[in-house]
């Protein structure tokens, strides 16, 4: 299949997931300064986005992006039943909200660096692509029966 045949939706979430994947191994997700308390002394320098929590957030990030993959070029080897669309919004989202998360409360002199806004930019695209998506796909939310009598 090319890359140009697939809707736009796909497209921007594997672009954006990309995007995402690179930018997470640049050192400066997270800016770290710190200062001695001696005159002059002190400095500043990054982490990338493979650390602490953020990990858990970036392997979701790269599953959502794996599952568009797949579904994009794949489809036949996917099983029937599942909403993948609605797997790939949720891994995004989740993916997105634990990256987010760990560079805001990373502590004190530690934010996010250039890397980090960047990131928080692609994966909050590939989170609202894979929504764009699953919409455009008339998928549903699967239903939780509650009429169902417990098993004797």
């Amino acid at each position: 299949m090319d890359f140009k045949a697939l809707g736009k939706f796909e497209q921007g979430a594997l672009v954006a997931g990309g995007v995402s994947l690179i930018l997470s191994f640049f050192d400066r997700y997270l800016r770290i300064s710190f200062d001695t308390g001696i005159s002059g002394i002190g400095g500043t320098f990054g982490s990338n986005a493979w650390t602490s929590y953020a990990t858990l957030g970036m392997l979701l990030i790269v599953a959502a992006t794996a599952v568009v993959a797949v579904k994009a070029f794949a489809a036949t080897s996917l099983p029937d039943g599942v909403p993948w669309n609605l797997v790939a919004f949720a891994t995004a989202t989740l993916g997105t909200i634990l990256i987010v998360l760990r560079a805001i409360t990373a502590g004190d002199g530690v934010g996010p660096g250039w890397s980090g806004y960047l990131l928080f930019l692609s994966t909050i695209a590939l989170s609202v692509m894979t929504f764009l998506s699953f919409r455009a796909s008339g998928e549903k939310v699967p239903e939780i029966k509650k009429d169902t009598p417990p098993a004797a």
